[in-house]
């Protein structure tokens, strides 16, 4: 994965004005035409999969903010379960 074209994705979609975020929720994957991924990282990205995304090493504070914002189910069921998925792959390495 590009570990920074996913982290500008991320960082696009918690940066979003309320409006934008509208037109982002009826189709993610807009948002993503013309970006450098893969079809991997524009799938995690598009279906919210955190846990994919942790382990491909995105940033842990702009997936933390993509996550709570794009998080399509309840964000309280999501709070209990983000840690608990993803202590299994440790602390990542956030190096450049």
């Amino acid at each position: 994965m590009t570990k920074y074209q996913v982290n500008k994705a991320m960082r696009a979609v918690v940066l979003m004005t309320d409006e934008e975020f509208e037109k982002y929720k009826q189709d993610r994957s807009a948002m993503l035409a013309g970006r450098d991924l893969t079809e991997e990282e524009r799938t995690a990205l598009i279906n919210v999969d955190y846990v994919s995304l942790y382990a491909s090493g995105v940033h842990p504070f702009l997936l933390n903010g993509f996550t709570s914002r794009a998080w399509p189910g309840d964000r309280a069921a999501l709070r209990k379960e983000f840690g608990v998925n993803i202590e299994k792959f440790g602390y990542p390495d956030i190096s450049t």
